[in-house]
């Protein structure tokens, strides 16, 4: 099989009523593994992507903010599976915001 072909799989349940996510099986793998990413709405940012997104050149100005912010609460940011604190959309909107509101 070609590495551009797609490859369906048909289902023989009935999924009207289950809510699917989209899956990317990789064909590239070995037959034995199927790497799968699930994809979904929320993005999840680290505090370098933080960084990159506010243009500040600093960790430490972004973990001020962070602390300043309030931001270190369970509804912005959580541990990933590399035990790293990763932020949610809300905390990357209200830092935007607050930079905005100070270079006003």
């Amino acid at each position: 099989m070609s590495k551009n072909k797609m490859l369906k799989i048909q289902c023989q349940i009935l999924i009207e009523n289950i809510k699917l996510k989209k899956l990317d099986i990789n064909t590239l793998a070995a037959n034995d593994e199927v790497n799968v990413e699930f994809y979904h709405q929320f993005n999840d940012y680290s505090i370098l992507e933080l960084m990159k997104i506010l243009n500040i050149s600093t960790i430490k100005e972004v973990e001020y903010l962070i602390k300043k912010l309030e931001l270190e609460q369970s509804k912005y940011r959580y541990l990933n599976s590399h035990e790293k604190w990763v932020y949610n959309n809300n905390a990357l909107n209200i830092l935007k915001l607050y930079l905005k509101y100070k270079a006003a």
